[in-house]
């Protein structure tokens, strides 16, 4: 089921994922949500790995939360989908952790510690397990990036609370979704 927002105006959405709390760190960076009131966030989608409940009360605190489990998320049961199709302004997104599951988890594990990260992994699986998205949302390797390819937008936020490599920092990501068009960007937290 594809659940929709739509508005004659642009919608603004928060992204976040990763957050990791409390196995990584004890809270939500304190920048991402003032940055998100600042911005005007109207929706937020959380790419998983979200930890545990009170992280989404917060996040709700600024705008309605959408979220998908992550391969940490195992608090959570059944409560969360794996994936979400979402149309945002006749936009559909592809919200998803990016693991896909346990197989491809641990596949992806061994790849990364012989060849290191390479997006490219994420793309093949996104594509195959939803090919109509214009969007497609997925945390998991704590990189923030934007891969454009065609009329598809690859977006992944980085954590909000714990950004790997060591040497790149916390993020989370903005999208403006008109009718027409939409907009993304990486904002970076110090």
């Amino acid at each position: 089921m594809i659940e929709k927002f739509s508005s004659p105006n642009p919608i603004i959405v928060g992204i976040v994922a990763d957050t990791h709390i409390p196995d990584r760190t004890s809270r939500l960076h304190p920048g991402v949500i003032s940055s998100m009131r600042e911005n005007g966030v109207q929706l937020i989608l959380h790419a998983g790995d979200i930890s545990i409940a009170r992280i989404l009360r917060e996040l709700e605190e600024v705008a309605p939360v959408r979220a998908v489990k992550g391969n940490r998320d195992l608090a959570f049961g059944s409560e969360l989908p794996v994936t979400r199709q979402i149309e945002i302004n006749d936009h559909r997104v592809f919200l998803t952790h990016g693991h896909m599951g346990f197989v491809s988890y641990w596949l992806d594990k061994i790849q990364h510690a012989v060849k290191g990260y390479r997006s490219d992994r994420y793309i093949s699986r996104l594509i195959q397990a939803e090919s109509e998205a214009s969007v497609y949302i997925f945390g998991h390797s704590h990189c923030a990036e934007e891969i454009r390819m065609g009329d598809k937008l690859f977006f992944n936020p980085g954590s909000a609370t714990f950004a790997l490599p060591p040497e790149t920092r916390c993020s989370w990501g903005l999208m403006k979704f008109s009718t027409e068009s939409f907009e993304s960007r990486i904002l970076y937290l110090e």
